[in-house]
């Protein structure tokens, strides 16, 4: 019987137990994640950031932030530089730095350091080159390199050297392509490439070859893309992409595919986006991204995101930031 009773303790404090476990117990929500398209959804950091409104400036990432550098605001050109780790908030190394000030300069980052190639003050052409560790105290390796001053060119990092790829000499629309391994000798790989002298265009290493996509010849827009493994000899995947004839676009690598984003042309300015995996074929993201239509902003990758900075609408100059994930 004191067995039986024991027993029966025993039972009743476990049933209690269990009791107790299932009325605390809460239950599971499962709150979907939110899905979000690369090049289709745009969030903004800021409609103004603390740098002034530009365009064709430069930006790059450098040291886990992003960079701005110089640009146009109408009738004059910067020399600041800024930074940010989220698009939000953004600091100034100097106002004033050691290049002139200039806009549609080439940008890169070679050797752990941010290079600032060439463009144009507005009045004259510059083809120096300038280095920087930290934004604040920048280096001059030659006030005139071997390429002719010019503007509205592209670069990029390839094989180990840095790439400098056409734009405008003030008298000719240009399609030479020039390296360096140190920004001081500078050496041309051809001194006419296979496509059209051009500005405006872009550049991505992509694939393990350099690309050149659309671009102006000083009379029409192009939405050719270009390819080269030495950048002597260039092959076309396609004289005619989807996207529309474009220039003062950009374009940048992310998941694995080559994008171009807005630009324009004579008389439109675009805020599509499209991807591509080969050159060849180009799939439309968005034909209205979450930005206005605009030309000579910039764009970097940057923390598992596209990001575009700055630009022009066609009626104003801008400093908003958005990204997309």
């Amino acid at each position: 019987m004191k067995k039986t009773i024991i027993f029966s303790l025993i039972i009743m404090a476990l049933l209690f137990s269990c009791k107790k476990k299932s009325i605390t117990t809460s239950p599971v929500e499962n709150t979907p994640t939110p899905v979000f398209l690369p090049g289709k959804d745009w969030f903004k950091s800021t409609d103004t950031a603390a740098f002034s409104a530009r365009y064709w400036h430069t930006s790059l990432t450098h040291n886990n932030l992003m960079w701005v550098i110089g640009g146009g605001e109408g009738s004059s050109s910067k020399n600041d530089v800024w930074y940010s780790s989220d698009g939000v908030v953004w600091g100034c190394t100097t106002t004033a730095a050691a290049f002139p000030a200039r806009a549609a300069q080439a940008n890169l980052e070679y050797n752990n350091l941010m290079w600032v190639i060439g463009g144009s003050n507005i009045v004259s052409l510059t083809n120096d080159v300038w280095y920087s560790s930290d934004g604040a105290a920048w280096g001059c390796t030659t006030t005139a390199s071997a390429f002719s001053p010019r503007y509205g060119h592209s670069s990029m990092v390839y094989n180990g050297l840095m790439w400098v790829i056409g734009g405008n000499d003030g008298s000719y629309l240009l399609n030479d392509v020039w390296y360096s391994s140190d920004g001081k000798t500078w050496l041309r790989a051809t001194a006419g490439a296979a496509f059209a002298g051009r500005l405006g265009h872009t550049s991505v290493v992509y694939n393990n070859k350099m690309w050149v996509i659309g671009g102006y010849d000083g009379t029409k827009s192009y939405n050719d893309v270009w390819y080269s493994s030495d950048g002597v000899a260039w092959g076309c995947t396609t004289t005619a992409a989807a996207f529309s004839a474009r220039n003062m676009h950009t374009s940048v690598v992310y998941n694995n595919l080559m994008w171009v984003i807005g630009g324009g042309d004579d008389t439109n300015l675009s805020n599509d986006v499209w991807y591509s995996s080969d050159g060849k074929t180009w799939t439309q993201a968005t034909a209205t991204a979450g930005f206005s239509g605009r030309a000579g902003h910039t764009s970097v990758v940057y923390n598992n995101a596209m990001w575009i900075i700055g630009g022009f609408d066609g009626t104003k100059v801008l400093n908003d930031v958005l990204y997309s994930p």
